[in-house]
């Protein structure tokens, strides 16, 4: 865990403005929250510990650690991810994002393509679907920069997620330039090996 807080370090210059810590002033939709969180999450705005930290803001009670990384979540390039309401009340709504995934990177930089098709052979076109659950809220809790859980701060009503989903999705631009960001700071040659395989595999679905 403490290589792969040390090495995603290296990985945040290019994601320092997806994300900011400052709340979201005006009430937005629950589907603009999570349009806004889908697009900074798949750009690899919580690839890092600070973009964990910038990325709290969209949660009513988040996460104190970043995953441990155990398996990431590669998408397809591009914001072409089905953005829904599928339920709301007054001061709850679950919102369905339908996305492409194409597999997932495991911890040492091994890549597992998605599988091409399901039970009896049925060709799988797109999926899955994520779902993020809402709701309008007067308060949210902080997350400090060193990690732990800060205080509870009343505000205006806003539509907040109500966890903190440590599952990471992440498009496959970024993906590849996180592999190689890794590979570059390991030296572990099974996972340099690993990721140089990887990064073929992922510029192959490029194509």
């Amino acid at each position: 865990m403490a290589r792969f807080i040390a090495a995603m370090a290296g990985f945040s210059v290019a994601l320092a403005a997806t994300l900011g810590q400052a709340p979201i002033a005006e009430q937005k939709s629950p589907r603009a929250v999570v349009e806004e969180f889908w697009r900074a999450e798949t750009d690899g705005g919580r690839i890092t510990s600070e973009g964990w930290y910038k990325a709290s803001r969209f949660f009513i009670r988040p996460s104190l650690q970043p995953p441990a990384n155990e398996v990431i979540h590669i998408t397809a390039n591009g914001h072409a991810d089905s953005i829904e309401e599928t339920a709301r009340t007054q001061n709850w709504a679950e919102i369905s994002v339908t996305t492409n995934e194409l597999g997932q990177l495991g911890s040492t930089l091994r890549f597992r393509p998605s599988p091409q098709r399901g039970p009896n052979g049925v060709l799988l076109l797109r999926g899955p679907v994520v779902a993020f659950h809402l709701v309008l809220a007067d308060s949210h809790w902080e997350l400090n920069q060193d990690g732990s859980r800060g205080q509870q701060l009343r505000t205006s009503p806003q539509w907040l997620i109500d966890c903190a989903d440590r599952s990471l999705w992440i498009n496959l631009d970024t993906a590849i330039r996180y592999v190689t960001e890794m590979q570059a700071n390991t030296i572990d040659p099974a996972i340099k090996k690993n990721a140089s395989v990887t990064i073929s595999a992922l510029k192959k679905l490029k194509e």
